[in-house]
């Protein structure tokens, strides 16, 4: 029984086998943190958490403080890394949940520091030092320490009693563009950082700047650690190659992960229609020909996005048909003339695949100009998510 007329289907296995690729792909000797910020892409925190605490993973990446408390109170137990830095606050959930902190301001070490003096946070140890992962601005020009500022914060954490300096990291801003030099200068960035805080003996075990387009094309940026999102979840960067030099092909041989989510819904209705209706608001679609139009139940409140409006297809019986009209809050229209015994309660597919014909989130994604994390962060819990294993 399906929980409605609409729903994405996640698939553990696949997922824990995308997991594996990746750690194959990267070699043993380096950890990898797995990022599940933002619902893990749409894909629901938790059970993904949970399917890759059981996968080996070695550490988990959210955005935010809440993201954390979350995993933690669901009882995932391996590390876990606010990314993004957190509010003034929050200190004293991130030292009782045991959650890592991402330091990506200098103000957030002194918070740091006045909560790891008070002994009264539950479940923590009075006098343990504060675990930290420091992040640098290296380019991409949103959070992290900046250069400028690199060897006062490592006198400040070389001198204080309160911190252990476990990870250091950056952010690239183009690691899937192959015609800037941009990736290169942040790693020359990232290691004259990390010089300054070897130099007053700080070594931390943990160096990461690879995020998935790194990952998957710049095994230079490796470190210690990696930090896959979108390629766990199935799909790769739309990479830019100089003209003549496409490796895309290359590229997803070397690491064949497969999508996790399968969007589906159930046929509402079929109707039949003349040559020359106006169907949908605005009379956007017209037929050309006596039609026969499915009614989809998803929409735009459910995350399926208006300006896919004529710009996407389904698959329906293992034919595709292009969906027509303008897409609604709650129903979007397909032409089903040329699929045979099409029905109401037939299943459609969205984004995924039937095993024959497949719709991949870049197809969606390339159609409004955009990239699969959006597409698939994007359903809303108007569409339900059912596991399988």
């Amino acid at each position: 029984m399906t929980p409605g007329p609409c729903w994405a289907e996640i698939n553990l296995k696949q997922l824990k086998e995308n997991f594996r690729l990746v750690q194959r792909h990267v070699g043993p000797e380096r950890q990898v943190l797995a990022v599940v910020k933002a619902d893990a892409y749409g894909h629901g925190a938790v059970p993904v958490a949970r399917a890759l605490e059981e996968a080996g993973v070695d550490y988990l990446g959210v955005a935010a403080v809440n993201e954390g408390v979350e995993l933690r109170q669901a009882g995932i137990r391996k590390p876990i890394l606010v990314l993004t830095g957190f509010f003034p606050g929050e200190e004293k959930e991130l030292l009782e949940f045991d959650i890592t902190p991402g330091v990506t301001e200098c103000d957030q070490l002194e918070r740091l520091e006045a909560a790891a003096r008070v002994a009264n946070v539950p479940g923590r140890q009075a006098g343990r030092k504060v675990r930290i992962h420091l992040k640098i601005d290296t380019g991409m020009g949103r959070l992290g320490i900046a250069c400028r500022e690199v060897t006062r914060i490592a006198e400040k954490l070389a001198a204080s009693p309160h911190f252990e300096l476990e990870g250091l990291y950056t952010h690239f801003a183009s690691s899937e563009d192959f015609t800037s030099d941009q990736t290169e200068d942040q790693v020359r960035r990232f290691e004259e950082a990390r010089a300054a805080f070897a130099a007053r003996g700080l070594r931390p075990p943990l160096l990461h700047l690879a995020n998935t387009g790194a990952v998957v094309a710049r095994p230079e940026t490796w470190g210690t650690m990696v930090r896959p999102g979108s390629v766990l979840y199935g799909f790769q960067s739309f990479f830019k190659f100089p003209e003549g030099q496409d490796r895309t092909a290359e590229f997803a041989a070397q690491l064949p992960v497969k999508p996790v989510l399968t969007l589906k819904a159930r046929v509402y209705l079929v109707r039949d229609y003349p040559a020359a209706a106006p169907l949908g608001y605005g009379a956007r679609f017209v037929t050309q020909r006596p039609s026969r139009i499915a009614v989809l139940p998803i929409g735009y409140g459910h995350g399926w996005r208006r300006a896919l409006s004529g710009n996407c297809r389904i698959i329906l019986r293992g034919k595709y048909a292009p969906t027509v009209g303008t897409i609604g809050m709650d129903l979007t229209l397909a032409d089903v003339t040329d699929i045979p015994g099409a029905q109401p309660g037939d299943e459609v597919i969205f984004i995924g695949s039937n095993g024959t014909v497949a719709i991949p989130p870049a197809e969606p994604a390339r159609a409004l100009g955009t990239v699969c994390s959006e597409i698939l962060s994007g359903l809303n819990r108007r569409v339900p998510r059912v596991y399988c294993d």
